[in-house]
C-alpha cells in the first residue's frame, strides 16, 4: 500500500483531511516528544482530521460547541483505532497517537502535552498553518478541526508543507480580544486560557466557556474562502 492508498482508505473510512509527515521533519521537536521518543521505529507519521461544523459559533449557549468537541474527539478517536486496525490487517505497522490523556501536566502552570503535538504534527504533514491563534488552519476547512495521528515504521511519501504566512502583518483579532490575555506572540500562557475557558453547567457538566481565538479569527473557515469573500 502507496501514501496515495493509505489517505484515500483514511478518507473513505471517515476522515476529512490526511496528510503524511516523514519522521525528519519532527527533528526539532522537544526531546522526549517526538515521534520516535514515542516508537523508535517511526519513520512516517500520518495526520487526519474531523471538521467541525461552523454552526456552532451562531450561538451564545457554550452547550452546543462543548457536545461538537467532545464528539469529534470520540470520532478521531474511534477513526484512530479503526485505521490502526486496517492498516495492521495490511501488514503495515501502526501505532495510533490520541491528543489526550496528557503524558505531562505542570500543576503550577496548568500546562500539558500530549505524546505528540498533533498540531506541529498536522502542519509537518501539509494540513495547514499554524496561525497568530497558535491554532492549526486548513486552507479550506479553516481551523474547524480536531486532529489525529497514527505512527508508522513504513516509509511513505511524505506531503508538501504549506509554506506562508496566515495571518495578516496587522490582525492582532486573537491577541487583542482574548479575554484572558493568553494569547502571546511566542505561544499561549494555558493557565490563564484553562482558567478561565474551563468552567461547568450549574449541575456539574464540565462545559468549555470560551473558544473566541477560534472563533474571531477571520480564518476560521479556511483562508482561501475569507480571502474571496
Amino acid at each position: 500500500m502507496n501514501s496515495r492508498e493509505v489517505k484515500d482508505l483514511i478518507l473513505s473510512m471517515g476522515a476529512d483531511l490526511c496528510g503524511i509527515a516523514s519522521v525528519d521533519r519532527f527533528a526539532n521537536a522537544p526531546e522526549g516528544f517526538r515521534p520516535t521518543d514515542i516508537y523508535p521505529e517511526c519513520k512516517s507519521v500520518i495526520v487526519f482530521a474531523k471538521k467541525l461544523p461552523e454552526s456552532i459559533f451562531y450561538t451564545n449557549s457554550a452547550i452546543p460547541y462543548s457536545f461538537v468537541d467532545d464528539m469529534a474527539l470520540h470520532e478521531v478517536l474511534r477513526l484512530s483505532f479503526d485505521i490502526t486496525v486496517k492498516l495492521e490487517q495490511s501488514q503495515i505497522t501502526a501505532l495510533p497517537v490520541p491528543s489526550e490523556p496528557y503524558d505531562y501536566w505542570d500543576t503550577e502552570t496548568m500546562t500539558g502535552k500530549g505524546l505528540l503535538s498533533l498540531k506541529q504534527a498536522g502542519y509537518l504533514a501539509g494540513l495547514g498553518v499554524i496561525g497568530r491563534n497558535k491554532l492549526l488552519c486548513h486552507p479550506v476547512l479553516g481551523n474547524l478541526i480536531k486532529l489525529g495521528a497514527i505512527l508508522s515504521n513504513t516509509e511513505f511519501e511524505a506531503d508538501p508543507i504549506i509554506n506562508g504566512h496566515l495571518c495578516s502583518d496587522n490582525c492582532r483579532l486573537c491577541m487583542n480580544n482574548c479575554p484572558s490575555g493568553a494569547i502571546t506572540e511566542t505561544g499561549v500562557i494555558q493557565k490563564r486560557c484553562r482558567s478561565y475557558s474551563e468552567g461547568s453547567t450549574k449541575k456539574g457538566t464540565p462545559i468549555t466557556i470560551c473558544h473566541l481565538c477560534r472563533k474571531i479569527c477571520p480564518n476560521r473557515a479556511g483562508w482561501k474562502k475569507s480571502q474571496s469573500t
